[in-house]
């Protein structure tokens, strides 16, 4: 008995039989034969009336000068799936083992809401000063998020192209083209649902009869699992634009405060904390905060942030000015 594993992910096909063949061709070695070598439908019938001019979209009397639309992908569905989530964690795997637990360890349990007042001043000074003795030495840490961030973003984009080869060449509009078909008529417009992902296709079995001539069988084949991927690729569609546009935006406005810092807004930064800080750090320094704020606790953080700002103010010159002034009387 074919298992619902079998049914929905992709691993079956059922192929018609007449008991009239049964001397010639058997049904298990038809099934075989279509599994492996793929199925078709005709566009000629996909916008023909059902029950009335053909039993489904795209499965009508097929003569060898018709255009035919091969399916030959179901046997793949499950592998490339699987692939594609390990090509997802690709990143996710890269930036822990650069990152190692870095902000885990700077946090210093400061992401918890309540700590005792002597404990909370000497984990804040602690984290302080080390924010101190790092500065300027956090753009590698910083410049390889970035790398992550890029990785993903051509990964979606490479990811979209080759389900788009996958298909045939039908993902690439296929969300839109089943959000406009909601709209339309069906009897009068093609149904792109069945075009990509059809439930009963079309599979001819050639073999010698006795006297040597080429016998042909027509058989009509059963895809239960295309009712699953029909609606797993429309999900699929729109989570990748979601996430190319996302990425996009994400790479632009990192590129822009990479080269202009002064663009970051600090919603819960006071503007003199706000202006010595942007002033005595890079752009690693503010990456590795920015971090921070994401994992500490609202107040524990704001402490830091201006504890931090005291800091750096009592500094004489920063190391970025000292490394310019040196530069300069070298020259």
């Amino acid at each position: 008995m074919t298992s619902y594993f079998d049914y929905t992910i992709g691993s079956h096909l059922l192929v018609s039989w007449w008991p009239g063949a049964g001397q010639d061709v058997r049904q298990q070695l038809l099934e075989n034969f279509c599994w492996v070598e793929g199925t078709f439908t005709l566009p000629k019938a996909l916008l023909k009336a059902i029950d009335k001019e053909v039993p489904a979209p795209g499965v009508e009397q097929f003569y060898e000068k018709d255009e035919v639309l091969p399916h030959s992908y179901y046997q793949w569905v499950c592998v490339v799936l699987f692939l594609q989530s390990l090509c997802f964690y690709i990143t996710r795997a890269l930036w822990k083992g650069w990152e190692r637990g870095r902000i885990k360890n700077l946090m210093n349990d400061l992401n918890k809401v309540i700590l005792k007042e002597e404990e909370k001043t000497g984990k804040r000074d602690s984290l302080v000063t080390q924010l101190v003795d790092s500065r300027g030495k956090n753009n590698a840490y910083a410049f390889r998020y970035f790398i992550c961030e890029v990785v993903n973003f051509f990964n979606v984009i490479i990811q979209m192209v080759f389900i788009n080869w996958f298909l045939g060449g039908e993902f690439s509009k296929y969300g839109i083209n089943v959000f406009n078909y909601i709209d339309r008529d069906p009897n009068v417009s093609e149904d792109p649902m069945s075009r990509v992902f059809p439930k009963l296709t079309k599979c001819t079995f050639r073999q010698y009869g006795p006297s040597g001539d080429i016998k042909r069988f027509d058989n009509l084949c059963l895809l239960p699992q295309n009712i699953l991927n029909e609606k797993l690729y429309i999900i699929l569609w729109f989570w990748l634009y979601v996430l190319v546009i996302a990425s996009g935006i994400m790479l632009f406005l990192k590129a822009v405060i990479i080269y202009c810092i002064d663009f970051i807004i600090w919603v819960n930064i006071q503007p003199k904390y706000f202006d010595t800080i942007l002033s005595r750090c890079g752009y690693g320094d503010w990456f590795v905060l920015y971090l921070l704020g994401k994992n500490l606790d609202t107040m524990h953080y704001r402490d830091v942030i201006i504890e931090l700002s005291k800091k750096l103010d009592e500094l004489p010159t920063n190391r970025f000015e000292d490394e310019f002034d040196s530069s300069e009387s070298k020259v």
